[in-house]
This record gives C-alpha cells, sequence and structure tokens, in this order.
C-alpha cells in the first residue's frame, strides 16, 4: 500500500442514493485506508460535468479517479481524462449497465484507463471489490489483502439487491435505508462498518424509509394511468416520491407484459421497470431519451416531464379564471 499522504484518491460514483453506486465508492475507500479519498456521488446526468470539474494535483503527486457504477456521453470527458492521465493521474473504469458495456468502443470512451471493467456479470461493487481484492493480492502485502477480503459481504449486498436477484437476507432493507439516509451520508456510515451491521443511523433510516415508501407508493396509486399497446404491452404511468424500485415492484405485480413509468418527484427522473414476462429492453428504450441502464430497470430524465405538472396545473387554473372573468 503507498504511504499516507502520497496520493488523493477520487471516486465517482452513480449517485445520488444508489446502494451498489455507494457501495462501490466505499469499496474504493476501504481498499485505501489511511489515504485521502475523496467521494463524489452523481446522477446520470451530471457525470459529464462531475468528471469534466476534477483538476490535476500539484506537487507532483500521483493521483487517481475512480468512476463506478456510472457513464459518460461527452467527447470532451474523454479528452478531460485523457489530458489528466498524460499528466500523471490514473484513471479507472468500472461499470455494469448495459448502456455502458454495449457502446464500451465509443469514441468518448477511448481513454488511457490504467483499468477497465466493463460486465454486466455482476454489479458495480461486486465488480470493483473483485478487481481491488486482485490488487490487493498482487501487492504481496498479505495484511492488507486480509483485511480487505472482509468488505465482501458488503460487496454482496449490493450485488444481490441491484441484480434484483434477493438471495442475501436484508440486501432490500439496506437499499431502503440508504435511499432515506442519502448516498453521501450512507457512505460515511459504511466506511466506519466492520462488517455489515446497520449503524443505529442507518436503523433509523430504514424505519423513516418504510413510512416513505408506503406513502410514495400512495402518490403512484393516486396518479397511475394505464394504456394498452397494439402490440400486446401496457404501459402504466405515475408518479411517486422516491422509492421507484419498492413502488414498480408493487405496480407490476400481478401484471402481464407490463412496462412500469414513475416520475419521481424528488429527482425529477423517470425510472423503468418492466414485468417478469416482458422482453422489452428498458435500456435501450431509456437510451432513446437520453439515459441508460439494464434491461430490466433504467432511467432517464426529460427536462419537459420536469414542467408537465406545473403547465397542466396553470392550464385549468387559467381556463377556470378566465371562465370567472367572463
Amino acid at each position: 500500500m503507498p504511504k499516507r499522504g502520497e496520493r488523493t484518491i477520487h471516486v465517482i460514483s452513480h449517485g445520488p442514493s444508489c446502494l451498489d453506486g455507494v457501495m462501490a465508492a466505499a469499496a474504493v475507500r476501504r481498499f485505501y485506508q489511511g489515504l485521502r479519498v475523496h467521494a463524489t456521488l452523481a446522477a446520470n446526468g451530471e457525470s459529464d460535468r462531475v468528471i469534466q470539474g476534477l483538476k490535476p494535483q500539484t506537487g507532483g503527486r500521483c493521483d487517481e479517479i475512480w468512476i463506478t457504477d456510472l457513464s459518460w456521453t461527452s467527447r470532451e470527458t474523454a479528452e478531460h481524462l485523457n489530458a489528466l492521465a498524460r499528466d500523471g493521474t490514473r484513471v479507472f473504469w468500472i461499470d455494469h449497465h448495459r448502456t455502458a458495456v454495449s457502446r464500451s468502443n465509443a469514441p468518448e470512451f477511448n481513454v488511457a484507463f490504467a483499468g477497465r471493467v466493463l460486465s454486466e456479470e455482476y454489479s458495480a461493487a461486486k465488480l470493483t471489490f473483485n478487481f481491488l481484492r486482485q490488487m490487493a493480492r498482487e501487492t504481496g502485502d498479505e495484511e492488507h489483502s486480509c483485511s480487505y477480503e472482509s468488505f465482501q459481504p458488503f460487496a454482496e449486498l449490493a450485488d444481490d439487491h441491484d441484480r434484483w436477484i434477493h438471495r442475501v437476507p436484508g440486501s432490500a432493507d439496506w437499499a431502503l435505508a440508504v435511499q432515506t439516509l442519502g448516498g453521501i451520508d450512507s457512505y460515511r456510515e459504511i466506511i466506519r462498518l466492520r462488517e455489515p451491521l446497520m449503524s443505529r443511523k442507518l436503523k433509523a433510516a430504514l424505519e423513516i424509509g418504510r413510512g416513505a415508501m408506503d406513502k410514495s407508493l400512495e402518490v403512484a396509486n393516486a396518479t397511475l394511468v394505464e394504456r394498452s399497446l397494439g402490440n400486446g404491452l401496457r404501459v402504466r404511468t405515475a408518479c411517486c416520491i422516491g422509492y421507484s424500485s419498492e413502488v414498480a415492484s408493487k405496480l407490476y405485480e400481478g401484471q402481464n407484459r407490463t412496462i412500469i413509468a414513475l416520475f419521481d418527484l424528488r429527482s425529477l427522473g423517470v425510472s423503468l421497470r418492466r414485468s417478469a414476462d416482458c422482453a422489452v429492453d428498458l435500456s435501450e428504450l431509456a437510451q432513446h431519451f437520453g439515459g441508460g441502464g439494464h434491461p430490466a430497470a433504467a432511467g432517464f430524465a426529460v427536462d419537459e416531464l420536469k414542467r408537465a405538472p406545473a403547465e397542466r396545473l396553470a392550464q385549468l387554473l387559467g381556463e377556470r379564471l378566465e371562465m370567472r372573468n367572463d
């Protein structure tokens, strides 16, 4: 391991409150215990801006940048990362989203990476842990290697929930707690833990989250619109207040060939989910709108949707007020 103070490690991971993104960032932090590690959690639409905001360090230090569970779309971002690499910064990229894996050779990803892992086999947290575990073994530092192994249960929690396997007890609760507490606060709690037992703060967030999830489901049921398409597909759209995965799982329960689209009033983004028998690749659908994700779970943001409720309200009020003036 490098000596304390030799390097600054920057981690940019998927956020703002994604369990997999938080755990991937925590995996890097645990590996570089004792060094300066700065973590930033960015939404998909923020990745280009956040990455391009990274500045080279002075004083001859060789920094590292880890981009986990996140991709970007701009060639300028690749140019910026290459400029940092030429100055001695080591750049690593680990992602598991289909939209990134399928576009791995795109010009915006033409970067002189020190390491890159793009695979749908596991979640980003588990891919990051596996990559760093191998690095730890290759250093020959057995103490550090054995110590880092203890982070594996954390990575397994994220992998189990993010890929919707749900064979690891409690993984859904961890995701709910992270959503409620917030990504950065959850990251700070997790890096203090020696084993995957929730801290008092995370437990409190979980209890609050259960109530908030029920409220979000109420909003979704109250705003639900269903549309049947000519090809046999059904689209169910609704608003929610966070907890989109959990809410969607209730909305496609018992449904056939159904796509769920939730407009999150908290994040102002759209989350896509599908019933088990639906074969539509949601990552391709989201990519059409500038987003991305996985075949069964994806998301995007569209500016005009953010204004739609206010515009409709203005129309309704305007029509009523004009009638009164008459």
